[in-house]
């Protein structure tokens, strides 16, 4: 073979060889287009199922708050930190599971829909995708690792089914009697408590090695005060009771007031007023309680005093969530927010001599006529602002839970109202950044006539009505109460729950109970079988009631009982698939 041969043979094989790698650069383009193809497909497809109309977009506080500045932008990302890690607890844990809340807007006068942050969609959405790029062969290997998109798909079938399913037993009872109205709640048979609703109160649960701590301190309406402070998901009213496990160097010994030390919290879920979108509101706490864990953590009960409001700027540092073990300590100036009071209206009619039949209760409406009849003020106008009229009202509808401890303080009573009557979240914000007693009072008199239930926050189904509320610590009916872990969970007390609308998980346990004498239960909602509460079930004879439901506020949500209607499933498919694929990645 010639020269001339050989270079012929050598230029044909290096063409070939040219031509394989680009058809291999090729098919390796194609690829790497089906895959960003198919992740993007993945994202476009998860946004247009769960963002709402942009006329309804709901706006996340903490994604508003965190447009101000560094601090809040440190909020936000401690919040999207704090979600991703909750949508991957499973429902098989103990006391220590944490339910992912969420806003609260269903007393719009619209269909309610599943309500679920962006940031939360984002954080969830982030995880998958930012966990497959990490890992050797990124999205690819993902996709053919283990089986994983049958898995996927065998989720969404299976959600799928059971959503159909539902659906369908719904519209065939709709069918089969069109014309009958929802169902009413069963009759409440009287509840007879053998229990001493101290011990809920006195969270006895943390040993009795507690020494007592003195000082009740409030402070003066306006004045500016530099303290600690923490963030808290839930919202407190003055007069709870916050307990929690904290390290405690958070408290140095140096740090002034040790003794009733006081130290605020704020709350991210309190959607500010539109004018004040840099603010966070909050209350001041003082410790009057605390002890040893034997763990390094010290046990700390405290009581929410007075409402304060924060500015961004005035935040030292990264705030953190007091029931996450915080590390780093964070100072702010904290400002107290003012409570008037204005008296009935009656009050300042001046009756001179007859003044003296006003405490007498034989003479006492005959005595209100005659100071109506020296007023321009109609009978109703007087009769809608008395604050006796109120507070006889919400005596009547908090006589069935067993409640006798009614503050009689306006004050006190208006924030005692709003923890024991259960508003709806738009509700409670409205309460708490209203600095007249006396609207607070209206607003809550306004909620008298509505029929309420709990509601699942991750699929929307009824779980207990409102009116099943009963008592089981001298506070009310709902509580805050620490796991020992050091989660804080706001425990809503009900004497049953509906029919077929939950599911048990794990075993009963009797270690670190709420609620002395009684075995605590994980309880799941039916449907779609996330973490809703616990039952307590009595294991002392003598204790009453036998059984008894505590609803975790951070899995459900109150709402009017128009609200019960069927399933919207897309949603409620995808973003339960979101939950569970966060859970096959870990």
């Amino acid at each position: 073979m010639d020269d001339e041969e050989t270079s012929e043979i050598n230029s044909v094989q290096g063409r070939d060889e040219d031509v394989q790698l680009e058809d291999h650069s090729q098919a390796q383009g194609l690829q790497d287009r089906r895959v960003d193809a198919m992740e993007q497909a993945w994202n476009n497809a998860i946004q247009d199922e769960l963002s709402p109309p942009p006329e309804e977009a709901f706006q996340d506080p903490l994604a508003i708050e965190g447009e101000g500045g560094n601090a809040p932008e440190a909020m936000v990302e401690d919040g999207l930190q704090d979600d991703t890690a909750s949508e991957g607890s499973h429902p098989s844990s103990d006391m220590s599971l944490e339910s992912p809340g969420s806003e609260d807007d269903s007393d719009l006068e619209r269909l309610p829909r599943w309500m679920i942050p962006q940031n939360r969609l984002r954080s969830a959405v982030d995880m998958m995708v930012s966990q497959a790029r990490n890992r050797d062969g990124g999205i690819a290997a993902l996709l053919n690792r283990d089986n994983f998109l049958q898995r996927v798909r065998s989720m969404v079938f299976s959600q799928e089914r059971r959503r159909s399913r539902t659906s369908e037993e719904t519209s065939q009872e709709d069918v089969e009697q069109p014309e009958d109205p929802p169902p009413q709640q069963p009759p409440r048979p009287p509840i007879d408590i053998g229990f001493d609703t101290n011990l809920p109160a006195e969270h006895s649960y943390f040993g009795n090695h507690l020494s007592r701590v003195p000082g009740v301190d409030y402070l003066e309406v306006g004045s500016v005060h530099h303290m600690l402070i923490f963030l808290h998901q839930h919202i407190l009213f003055p007069g709870e009771v916050l307990p929690f496990m904290i390290d405690g160097r958070m408290f140095d010994e140096d740090m002034p007031g040790l003794d009733g030390l006081i130290f605020g919290v704020g709350f991210p879920l309190m959607q500010p007023p539109e004018d004040n979108q840099l603010k966070l509101y909050g209350v001041t706490c003082q410790i009057y309680e605390k002890g040893e864990s034997g763990r390094g953590l010290v046990f700390y009960k405290s009581r929410a005093l007075q409402r304060i409001v924060i500015n961004f700027d005035d935040i030292q540092g990264s705030p953190q969530y007091i029931a996450r073990n915080p590390t780093s300590k964070c100072f702010s100036k904290v400002k107290i927010l003012p409570e008037y009071f204005l008296p009935e209206p009656l009050q300042s009619v001046d009756m001179g001599s007859m003044a003296r039949f006003r405490d007498i209760p034989s003479m006492r409406d005959k005595y209100r006529r005659f100071q109506l009849s020296t007023t321009n003020w109609p009978s109703d106008a007087c009769q809608e602002y008395s604050f006796a009229s109120i507070v006889e009202r919400a005596r009547q509808r908090l006589e069935s839970q067993k409640i006798d401890t009614m503050p009689k303080c306006p004050i006190q009573l208006s924030f005692w109202l709003v923890r024991n009557l259960h508003l709806t979240e738009k509700m409670m914000r409205l309460t708490f950044l209203t600095d007249s007693v006396n609207t607070r009072l209206q607003l809550i008199k306004s909620t008298f006539t509505d029929e309420s239930l709990f509601f699942c926050r991750y699929c929307n189904s009824s779980l207990a009505h409102c009116a099943d509320l009963f008592a089981m610590s001298k506070h009310g009916v709902q509580t805050q109460y620490c796991n020992p872990d050091g989660y804080i969970h706001e425990t809503n007390t009900v004497y049953r729950v509906m029919s077929h609308a939950i599911g048990y998980s794990g075993e009963p346990s009797t270690k670190f109970s709420w609620f002395p004498g009684y075995q605590w239960h994980i309880i799941l909602c039916k449907f779609c079988a996330q973490h809703v509460g616990w039952e307590f079930k009595a294991v002392q004879p003598n204790l009453t009631p036998r059984v008894f439901f505590g609803l975790a506020g951070s899995s459900v949500r109150i709402g009017k009982a128009s609200e019960n209607t069927s399933f919207n499933g897309s949603p409620y498919v995808v973003r339960n698939m979101l939950r569970l694929i966060s859970n096959e990645m870990e």
